[in-house]
């Protein structure tokens, strides 16, 4: 949704551009936001100038290719389209964001195997891994710092499932001991994230089902979107695909005034 603040937060500050040239000022603003964007298309709909200085706009679409939010971590495909907005002018010429009614927009995202992967190859997430401590029972915290995990990567499979693999390596020995979890991954009521027929295998032995279920047993709690409506964001899944390689997302998001989101 910082998308479209920028958006406003620009055309107000150039007074009344109209026509292709909003478009084309709401496309440079995003833009900026971005470390890179192979494609980028904005379309400003409102009704009259009066109205984008009053702080409203009658609908913002954004549609973009190879979208890089942060780097290494790629979207293939963005399209978000909103309902009318209002904000409060005077905040937003303070270089604040505050909406007059809730933001309400469908978003349409999809990430490819290959752009997760690489991701997943990225320095900031190889510091992720290596800064988690994994020990063994009976050993010394000091002990811990001898293991870290590495080499992680994604396979997108058939009938919304995936496999997420990597290795815990010994940093003294230098052996490696190769992790596996496939996991179908469901969606209920538009919020829950469902983990289903998990298969842990650790160095090619299959992990007991009922040691698996402990493990992922109080994960399935935390996995709700419902957990960002105290922050003032509501969001729901309306479609979750794996298919081409491909995850397909498509949710509605609702901002409301209140949200502490907005100030950041």
């Amino acid at each position: 949704m910082d998308a479209i603040a920028v958006v406003l937060a620009s055309l107000l500050a150039l007074g009344s551009p109209v026509g292709v040239v909003v478009d084309k000022l709401a496309a440079d603003a995003i833009r900026d936001q971005l470390v890179a964007a192979e494609a980028l298309q904005v379309r400003v709909d409102n009704a009259s100038t009066l109205q984008l200085l009053n702080g409203r706009l009658e609908r913002v679409r954004i549609a973009g290719q190879g979208l890089y939010p942060v780097a290494d971590f790629r979207i293939n495909r963005f399209a978000l389209e909103s309902d009318p907005i209002d904000v409060s002018i005077g905040a937003l010429r303070r270089g604040e964001i505050a909406l007059d009614r809730p933001l309400q927009a469908a978003m349409h995202l999809e990430l490819r195997e290959a752009d997760l992967n690489q991701f997943l190859q990225s320095a900031w997430l190889q510091q992720q891994l290596q800064a988690l401590e994994f020990a063994l029972p009976g050993q010394t915290a000091r002990e811990a710092n001898r293991y870290e995990f590495t080499n992680p990567r994604l396979a997108l499979l058939p009938d919304n499932r995936l496999q997420l693999a990597l290795d815990l390596q010994d940093t003294v020995s230098a052996d490696t001991l190769p992790i596996e979890l496939e996991v179908g991954v469901a969606i209920a009521s538009g919020h829950q994230l469902q983990l289903l027929d998990p298969v842990l295998t650790v160095d090619g032995q299959v992990v007991p089902a009922q040691v698996l279920r402990s493990l992922l047993g109080g994960m399935q709690s935390r996995l709700s979107l419902r957990q960002l409506e105290d922050s003032g964001i509501g969001m729901r899944v309306l479609q979750f695909a794996i298919q081409d390689n491909s995850l397909d997302i498509v949710m509605f998001v609702k901002v409301e005034p209140s949200s502490p989101w907005l100030m950041e």
